[in-house]
């Protein structure tokens, strides 16, 4: 019986980088999750209002972020959608490095941009373990 992990179909893809892919993963998948429940205003209440309201977006955009990100994590993390992934990566990478921009451009210090960038790298580093990336390049 050939497992995932031993798929001959998968060259050079070790253990450990699919056990990487996944932990990367599931915690991108849990902030995205958790974030659309900020963004909908279920948690911590009107925080991310005040955030959008410093940085001059309008309030409604945190609802439209929200089903994104809800809708980014599913996609992510069911397998299959291999076009829709890089879809939806591509969208969470946007969205967190253009968190990063827009609180640089209104001055904030590195304690309110250091967790958009670092969600966005994660992003960038969930998508690169992927190996599923690999197999749509050489499509």
């Amino acid at each position: 019986m050939t497992t995932f992990i031993n798929n001959p179909s998968l060259p050079n893809y070790s253990k450990a980088r699919v056990i990487s892919y996944w932990l990367v993963t599931a915690f991108l998948g849990f902030e995205l999750f958790y974030g659309a429940l900020w963004d909908f205003n279920l948690l911590n209440k009107g925080y991310v209002h005040t955030i959008l309201n410093h940085l001059g977006y309008p309030l409604y955009l945190a609802n439209i972020l929200a089903v994104s990100k809800v809708a980014a994590a599913i996609i992510i993390l069911a397998p299959g959608f291999r076009i829709l992934k890089e879809w939806a990566y591509a969208g969470v990478v946007i969205l967190f490095l253009g968190g990063f921009v827009s609180h640089l451009i209104v001055g904030d210090g590195p304690g309110q941009f250091i967790w958009s960038l670092l969600f966005g790298l994660l992003a960038l580093v969930s998508w690169k373990l992927n190996y599923r990336t690999d197999l749509i390049r050489t499509e």
